[in-house]
């Protein structure tokens, strides 16, 4: 008896060692991905910086080009569509103006017309190099999620509540539990396994949209100093209040 005895006290002490070894490796991995899915909420946001840059500069082409005409010639020459941009309110509003376009710097040049072109180009080119790194980070955050998804689901897998306290049981058999005198102990493991997964955010694209890329501005440059020609030629007045404001010290 004493044998047999002694042999039970080593298999309940393997039996809580084995136990203590998978509940530390599942907590250690849960809070390692948990943290993991807390930097990417944090870090995502980074995104509505970019998409303000980026969207600042749509409103800013907007108001210079005003007319429906020229924002649609725009979209053929360039293959970007300023249309999101372009509400009556932006168009009127000088507080929106002033936070547009206010220091923004007007270039120089001898007439005032080739300063509102040069200053038209000057926000093109950001247009595009804000699109590129709104969409570059877009893409790295995108695929950081699916990587962060895959080991969710893989630790979810390798961890299956259900299967690793049905384990635990048939270690402690013998022994009274308190899930052990309840009958449902399926249900009772299921909704401990629903309580226990990691939750996971939506996707990026999701929340941000992504942007189709402007072209090159050295392949329309032509294009574009013509276009941006006939708007201040349309509207002289606007134009030229839109690069005193640029101009602008105080």
């Amino acid at each position: 008896m004493t044998r047999i005895k002694g042999w039970e006290d080593i298999a309940e002490t393997l039996s809580s060692e084995v136990k203590r070894e998978i509940a530390e490796e599942y907590f250690s991995e849960k809070k390692f991905l948990e943290e993991s899915w807390e930097t990417y909420q944090k870090d995502i946001k980074e995104m509505d910086k970019l998409e303000e840059r980026l969207l600042k500069n749509v409103c800013r082409l907007v108001i210079m080009l005003r007319d429906d005409e020229l924002i649609q010639e725009f979209k053929k020459i360039t293959g970007f569509d300023l249309k999101g941009c372009y509400f009556q309110q932006i168009l009127d509003s000088e507080n929106i103006k002033k936070i547009l376009f206010k220091r923004l710097g007007a270039p120089f040049a001898f007439t005032t017309k080739n300063r509102f072109v040069k200053l038209f180009l000057e926000i093109y080119k950001d247009l595009q190099e804000s699109v590129k790194a709104y969409n570059e980070r877009l893409k790295a955050f995108q695929e950081y999620y699916e990587e962060l998804v895959k080991d969710t689901e893989a630790f979810h897998k390798r961890f299956d509540i259900s299967t690793i306290l049905g384990f635990f049981s048939k270690l402690s058999s013998g022994e009274q539990s308190e899930i052990g005198e309840i009958e449902d102990k399926g249900q009772i493991y299921e909704e401990l396994s629903s309580k226990l997964k990691i939750k996971k955010a939506p996707p990026p694209t999701a929340i941000y949209t992504g942007y189709g890329e402007p072209r090159p501005l050295r392949d329309i440059s032509g294009q574009l100093i013509r276009l941006a020609k006939t708007a201040f030629n349309r509207h002289k007045r606007e134009g030229k209040e839109l690069l005193d404001l640029a101009s602008a010290k105080d």
